[in-house]
């Protein structure tokens, strides 16, 4: 009777402690309370870090005296097997833990019903994600008194299209690559900057900017597109955060994995694009259903093995896994040289317009925030195209900085901060919700773009 009780006091501390960081989020995000910063990431290892030894605690006061003592200690083989076996179990209860808690995210955030909805990417073996063809969806975001939902329709080949057919005066085909910048995050797909341009010149369209991608995947597409569709213009995207994710091998998610295909070299030392280590888990369309399935203790117990162990644990296995070869040598690394990685895929791109009669333009943008710092501090300029691209590539290619044009546009008093995505909250106030191009900054580099090709 007394162990029983010991161990359902333990329990109801534990699921207590489990749940500090979420009464900490419910509490300071009261309105009353919402101008105190909390780090809620420190709060959370804390209560991880008690929930964790009183576990380990626990085992050890019920197998006291049962299978160690304080004689334990006086021989050297029992004390090594005991402090060896008390590591083992400290690091097992540690990943149980961990597991539980991030199933525990990623099941909440599925309940938010925010993100992007819908069948808008499907896993790809070569591509890490890519869109749906024919798919449609939203990008939902939440403010503090309504949502932010802008709507997503893709082509037959799963690229993002308006959702009313533009029309074309000319047979010209306009390509366009790069990420969500070139996408239009939390932009209708009218007001992106490849939208807007093909507007003004009644060209025809093929927006192959996708949400996440980097130079990786751009360069599979130009390799695969420019030769199916023979565009006269391709506009490839230039930012400092498209090399980054041509060398992360896994994409920063903040729920699952996702492998990326990345830049690195062979036994030549001749670059290629090594494809993902593995298939993500993320992109299963029957984890659809848990967006608008009633909470329950059943629903969350069949989410956890549906999806929170193939998305959160499955994957993280097999992302350590790949890790650990990497380390001894049998899994290649990428790149970590940023200015290389562009060299290699603007030049790459380069050949293939070439090869097929197509006009290539390096469209600048820089990142968008709240500040002209943070902004100056990821963006890339004409000296630093000049100084990594070979002389035929800069006489033969147009370098077209909207960057400049964008900033040159900021008047006395304003911030880059004019440029990013704002949303009602009163009558009187806005706040941003997210840093990419708003329509304004679309427009300014659909025009930059235009003027450019003129």
């Amino acid at each position: 009777m007394k162990n029983l009780k010991f161990t359902a006091t333990i329990v109801i501390l534990v699921l207590g402690v489990y749940q500090i960081p979420n009464i900490a989020e419910w509490f300071f995000g009261h309105s009353r309370f919402r101008h105190i910063q909390v780090n809620y990431v420190l709060i959370e290892r804390i209560s991880d870090a008690f929930g964790i030894f009183i576990i380990l605690f626990y085992l050890l006061g019920i197998t006291y005296k049962k299978y160690w003592d304080g004689k334990t200690f006086k021989k050297i083989v029992p004390a090594i097997l005991f402090f060896f076996l008390f590591i083992i179990t400290f690091f097992l209860i540690k990943e149980i833990y961990s597991n539980f808690r991030a199933v525990d995210k990623l099941y909440t955030y599925y309940k938010k019903n925010i993100g992007i909805l819908g069948d808008v990417f499907m896993a790809d073996d070569t591509l890490g994600h890519r869109g749906v063809p024919n798919g449609s969806g939203v990008s939902v975001y939440p403010l503090e008194n309504r949502q932010i939902s802008v709507p997503i329709k893709l082509n037959n080949e799963g690229f993002r299209i308006p959702q009313k057919n533009q029309n074309a005066d000319s047979d010209t085909l306009m390509m366009f690559l790069g990420c969500s910048f070139t996408w239009g995050d939390y932009s209708l797909a009218e007001e992106n900057y490849s939208s807007q341009a093909i507007d003004l010149l009644k060209y025809k369209s093929l927006n192959c900017g996708t949400d996440a991608y980097g130079l990786a995947q751009m360069l599979i597409l130009a390799e695969r597109k420019i030769p199916q569709h023979h565009p006269k213009i391709v506009s490839v995207q230039y930012s400092p955060w498209l090399a980054d994710r041509a060398r992360f091998m896994f994409f920063p998610s903040a729920h699952g994995v996702m492998p990326f295909p990345f830049v690195t070299k062979n036994k030549d030392s001749k670059f290629y694009i090594h494809e993902p280590f593995f298939r993500s888990s993320l992109y299963n369309p029957e984890y659809k259903y848990y967006k608008t399935s009633p909470v329950s203790f059943l629903d969350k117990f069949s989410f956890f093995f549906k999806v929170g162990f193939p998305v959160a644990i499955l994957d993280s296995w097999k992302q350590r896994i790949a890790q650990w070869k990497m380390t001894f040598g049998i899994l290649p690394i990428a790149e970590s040289d940023n200015q290389k990685i562009e060299q290699y895929v603007y030049e790459r791109i380069y050949e293939i317009c070439k090869q097929n009669g197509a006009r290539m333009v390096v469209l600048n943008i820089g990142g968008f925030g709240y500040s002209d710092e943070q902004r100056m501090s990821n963006h890339h300029d004409r000296k630093h195209f000049n100084a990594t691209m070979n002389s035929e590539l800069i006489k033969n290619v147009s370098f077209i900085d909207a960057d400049s044009v964008l900033r040159a546009d900021i008047k006395p008093k304003e911030n880059y901060s004019k440029y990013v995505q704002w949303g009602k909250v009163s009558a009187t106030d806005s706040i941003i919700y997210d840093n990419h191009p708003n329509p304004m900054a679309h427009k300014i580099i659909a025009k930059t773009l235009v003027e450019a090709l003129r």
